[in-house]
């Protein structure tokens, strides 16, 4: 028998997200969230995998990390920031505010996150509850990087006189940009929490690619033109950056 993508809740690690990806060739394990998630190669028998998380099991939980979100939290980003509350007034699980017109801290908007008062109790380790209020608030920083990084991207297009097709905004955990055969340019709602020159610098890679799609030398080099001689060094300060979603 073996093992199939699914979700179940382990004795010991709590929730575990099973993933079988083609291009895996080893079994791997990590936390995100709340929540181990397990990535392994097609065909892998139930027992290898079994053995495996029974070896693994200690170590994950002595890195198992403490829980992102808490009630009455503000994520502090340089645009904007993310009050994330609850209210006994909101009647869905969770209500979006947007405030433009009286924003506090220094920022341009800031976004209150106003959850349900059922939640107001709720064990804030369950990883359930984490991944309801991570998806929350990468809805609010993409609706802030639509407002105020796209404009941003428009503006470096300009300045370096290569047009996308188009922009759009949509959240991949692991990529930051990309950009389309097409010459559309995707960018994350996660560039919203990073200090300016670092998303810039994202924006930046992504022009790069309308001139050269691969990652080759002539790219770098248009991508370095780009950034002023910093790529390699912007390149490693977004690779260290800690996010605060998951």
């Amino acid at each position: 028998m073996y093992v199939k993508s699914c979700r179940y809740r382990h004795p010991e690690l709590g929730a575990v997200h099973v993933k079988v990806h083609g291009s895996t060739r080893h079994i791997k394990a990590r936390w995100i969230g709340q929540e181990v998630c397990v990535t392994l190669p097609p065909g892998c028998p139930v027992d290898v995998y079994e053995s495996f998380l029974k070896s693994m099991s200690t170590r994950l939980l002595e890195v198992r990390p403490k829980p992102a979100y808490t009630f009455g939290q503000i994520i502090d980003a340089p645009l904007a920031d993310f009050e994330i509350e609850t209210d006994d007034a909101v009647r869905r699980d969770v209500s979006i505010l947007p405030v433009c017109d009286n924003a506090v801290r220094g920022k341009r908007i800031n976004y209150r996150l106003l959850f349900n008062r059922r939640f107001k109790d709720c064990d804030m380790c369950d990883a359930s509850l984490q991944d309801f209020i991570n998806k929350a608030v990468l809805s609010a920083a993409r609706h802030a990087t639509s407002a105020l990084i796209v404009p941003r991207a428009r503006e470096l297009a300009a300045s370096v006189e290569r047009m996308p097709l188009g922009w759009d905004v949509k959240e991949a955990r692991t990529r930051l940009g990309c950009c389309s055969s097409r010459g559309i340019i995707t960018l994350s709602p996660r560039l919203i929490f990073l200090p300016q020159e670092l998303a810039d610098f994202v924006i930046y890679h992504e022009l790069a690619h309308l001139s050269e799609m691969n990652h080759s030398e002539a790219f770098h080099e248009i991508c370095n033109s780009y950034c002023g001689g910093r790529e390699a060094e912007l390149s490693r300060r977004v690779r260290a950056f800690k996010f605060p979603v998951f």
